[in-house]
Order: structure tokens, then sequence, then C-alpha cells
């Protein structure tokens, strides 16, 4: 699993990634039926999927504070190290640190071991940090929910692990 950025400069907007790719399709709901009561959500949308080879992890790009928009172009699926990524949702300030913590201790593992850190141990450092955190995440501060997912080359399996 490598992480590539799109040269092309674009939005980062999963829709115009399609029809770059060639993919169009009709909007299913008309718009002129459409009802004009709903009530406004607050909330991030990060996925994963696993198939046989690897995992698929994406992200809004938008990042808010409540109901108000604070940064349109906030980069939520995050990499790791080679094969681990994570998917923040809750304080970016937050997960970004903790994304760097990880990132330094597991180039650590590896270079004073010779070899990547298990999947196991991946997933034991961000519990680590999450724990660390709770005390924050109670009191409203700093509330972190991520999803990382790992290739584990010593199973030769992806998996994706969620945290709430």
């Amino acid at each position: 699993m490598s992480f590539q950025s799109d040269p092309q400069g674009s939005s980062g907007d999963f829709f115009d990634l399609l029809e770059r790719s060639g993919y169009r399709w009709q909007a299913r709901i008309d718009p002129s039926q459409a009802q004009n009561d709903f009530t406004v959500t607050q909330g991030t949308t990060v996925l994963a999927f696993h198939f046989k080879d690897g995992v698929i992890v994406a992200g809004d790009r938008r990042a808010t504070a409540g109901n108000s928009i604070m940064y349109e172009h906030c980069d939520k699926v995050i990499p790791i190290d080679d094969y681990s990524l994570m998917a923040i949702a809750g304080v970016p300030a937050t997960a970004f640190e903790m994304a760097r913590v990880l990132t330094h201790n597991f180039e650590f593992f590896r270079r004073s071991q010779m070899q990547s850190m298990s999947g196991e141990g991946k997933i034991r450092a961000l519990s680590r940090l999450l724990r660390e955190n709770v005390g924050m995440a109670v009191q409203g501060l700093g509330a972190v929910s991520p999803i990382f997912a790992t290739y584990d080359l010593q199973s030769r399996k992806p998996a994706i692990h969620f945290y709430d």
C-alpha cells in the first residue's frame, strides 16, 4: 500500500475523481420533488472496505465544528507508513498529532529492529494513544474516532480496525 497524491492538483472531491475517470450517472432524485424541510446534521464521513488484496479508505474533505464549516480541504485519510492508513473523525488537531506520533514510532521500530512492526503492534500503539486521550475526550476537548487500516506482511492479510 502506498500513498500517491493526485498529480493534476484536483479539488479532492470524490465525484470529480469519478467524472475524470469516465464514470457518469444520472441523479436518482428529482430536485423538483425534494422536500424543503430538513434537519441540520454534523459529522464526518470516512469509509473503509477490504478486499482480497488490500484495503480502500476514503473520507470527505470538509472540517467542521458543529454545523459550521471550518476548512474545505482537510485530508482525513492519513498514511502512517507503507502498510497502514488512518481515517479520522473528530478533532483534527488531536488526530494529526496521533498520526505524527504513530509515524515516528513505526519508523523508529523499523529502523531499530530492521523489520516493520506487526499489525498487532500497530493496533496496540494506536490503542495506547487513544487511551491516553480519554480524559480530554470525556471533557469534549479532543475526541478522536479513527478507522485504522493495515496490511500485515506476516499474515499477508488486510485488516480494518474501528475505534469508537
